[in-house]
């Protein structure tokens, strides 16, 4: 039996009793995006009765979600009047995890109770309720708990894609990859995925007070081989005559995964070997990616951009698979769960004012160093 059947069935009992509050946005503000943001309190136009009703439980606010709020995101949800906003308007949020609290009589493959999170980005996960037409726009999880399913379409999928659809890994070789942010989300899932099939890990963090205590904690937690520094990384004598010690005999540095740009995305495409390839992902440091025409001429090498959100679209049923992974991996303790990492904010569905939700949010836009994850208290 589900451990939300209760919740669910209470949820059915009193049908549209309570109204469905969403965090809406009507215009963009680069300068500070929680100047657009609202808390919009509405009843659905469609029939409850014929949609699917998701309950939220959880989720992030991610990077890609303040910059579609500035409006320098390239992927955004179309503005509509239909919520009832006296302009058109979208609900933010692109990731979450949720609860089936109905399920229409045509709908086989899902159940009250079941666990859910959108399939495709723009889903506008930052509301207390959400509905949708068909089970196809959702992906039902098992085993994992909200905070990983919450996580799993944006850093999980990353990590998992850029790990097993671009190289033919040999497992009983000595193969490597190169990542920068290596404290980031994605570089900790990646590290650990990357262990499973025996890939080793050289992961590049920044230089700080406490590097051997972080060092330590990526290699015997996450599974990282060896972290090195980025004044290491940009070193050419490391490079020549301390990165080979470390690489051993017959290394192949196949893979680079960049989400800093800059010098230090320099540094690491220089460590590969021959015909490997580069995936920028990010940009951090909001430099440009910088390449040597040595590395395309004399190497081969290959730099490629990566963008989870098109690649759902492109291929759903690619990131259906994923999604579904992962979550196992999750649920089987082969991942380390988010949840002791992130910084809950908790949103009191009963017990907060709009006011006070509305700030919530706006706090978690702002307040740095640490991912923070909204979850609902039912």
């Amino acid at each position: 039996m589900s451990i939300f059947s209760s919740s669910a069935k209470r949820f059915l009992s009193g049908k549209m009793s309570r109204p469905f509050k969403s965090l809406v946005y009507s215009s963009h503000d680069v300068e500070d995006c929680t100047k657009v943001l609202s808390l919009f309190s509405y009843y659905p136009q469609e029939a409850v009765d014929k949609s699917i009703v998701l309950r939220t439980l959880a989720f992030p606010i991610n990077p890609s979600d303040i910059n579609q709020l500035e409006g320098v995101y390239p992927s955004r949800p179309e503005k509509t009047l239909a919520l009832g906003t006296e302009q058109p308007s979208a609900i933010a949020g692109n990731e979450g995890a949720f609860e089936v609290v109905h399920v229409p009589s045509h709908v086989k493959d899902l159940s009250v109770g079941d666990m859910v999170i959108p399939l495709q980005a723009n889903f506008g996960t930052w509301s207390s309720y959400r509905t949708c037409k068909d089970a196809s726009e959702v992906v039902k999880l098992e085993g994992c708990d909200k905070f990983a399913a919450a996580t799993i379409a944006v850093n999980g999928c990353t990590a998992y894609q850029m790990l097993n659809n671009y190289v033919n890994w040999d497992s009983n070789g000595n193969d490597w990859l190169i990542q920068n942010a290596g404290t980031s989300s994605v570089s900790k899932i990646v590290t650990q995925l990357a262990k499973m099939r025996n890939v080793k890990t050289l992961s590049v963090i920044r230089d700080r007070d406490n590097f051997e205590e972080v060092a330590r904690e990526l290699e015997t937690k996450y599974g990282a081989t060896k972290v090195i520094s980025e004044s290491q990384n940009n070193d050419k004598d490391f490079s020549k005559e301390v990165l080979p010690k470390i690489l051993g005999a017959d290394a192949r540095v196949k893979l680079a995964l960049n989400s800093v740009g800059g010098k230090s995305s320099s540094s690491i495409a220089r460590k590969l070997d021959a015909n490997a390839i580069m995936l920028t992902y990010g940009g951090m440091s909001k430099l440009p990616v910088s390449l040597p025409p040595s590395l395309h001429i004399f190497k081969g090498l290959q730099s490629q951009g990566f963008w989870v959100t098109q690649n759902s679209k492109e291929d759903p049923q690619d990131k259906r698979r994923t999604v579904q992974e992962v979550a196992r991996l999750y649920a089987e303790g082969k991942l380390i769960s988010p949840k002791d990492e992130v910084r809950v904010l908790e949103w009191d569905v009963d017990g907060m004012s709009d006011e006070q939700v509305l700030d919530l949010i706006k706090l978690g836009i702002t307040q740095k160093g640490g991912k923070n994850m909204v979850a609902l208290k039912w």
